[in-house]
């Protein structure tokens, strides 16, 4: 029940974020990107809480760079091996908020024996501006074969 929860009060969040005034537009090119996310993984695999980190490279497309393309790198530093690479792309607004999609491989290690397995992962944080930084808060969801996890957590970046 608390999971479903979380994810209500998250997406209420998100949702105010996207509804926010147009006014907060934000001026950073994101021609090239590298950001990184730390969060808190409830509960993943019946596990406690454990920490998770994302690393992406984004190289923006188009005009304005709204739009992005790059690589992702994901790990749940839990008792298991939980890493994954994957494709990401994105999409900026005007107001801050951020979007991606990151199709991608899952290597993971269950009692010894390792699997591989197709992952997904949306990735959804808001950006708060300093000049060629930005750091925000970071909402992650993970689908993967037989399992759902999701992380909040900071998001930290570098635009150049």
């Amino acid at each position: 029940m608390s999971k479903y929860l979380f994810i209500i009060i998250a997406y209420t969040m998100l949702s105010f974020l996207v509804s926010q005034d147009e006014h907060a537009h934000h001026n950073h090119g994101h021609n090239h990107e590298i950001g990184m996310a730390i969060g808190i993984v409830p509960g993943h695999k019946g596990e406690e809480n454990n920490l998770g980190l994302h690393l992406h490279y984004v190289k923006g497309l188009g005009e304005h760079n709204h739009f992005g393309l790059g690589l992702s790198l994901e790990t749940i530093l839990d008792e298991h091996q939980h890493n994954s690479i994957s494709l990401l792309g994105l999409y900026h607004f005007d107001n801050g908020f951020t979007m991606s999609y990151a199709p991608g491989i899952l290597f993971s290690e269950h009692e010894e024996d390792s699997e591989t397995n197709f992952t997904q992962h949306f990735e959804f944080y808001y950006e708060f501006e300093l000049d060629k930084f930005h750091i925000g808060p970071q909402f992650d969801i993970g689908i993967e074969e037989g399992d759902l996890h999701y992380m909040l957590g900071i998001h930290l970046g570098i635009d150049y």
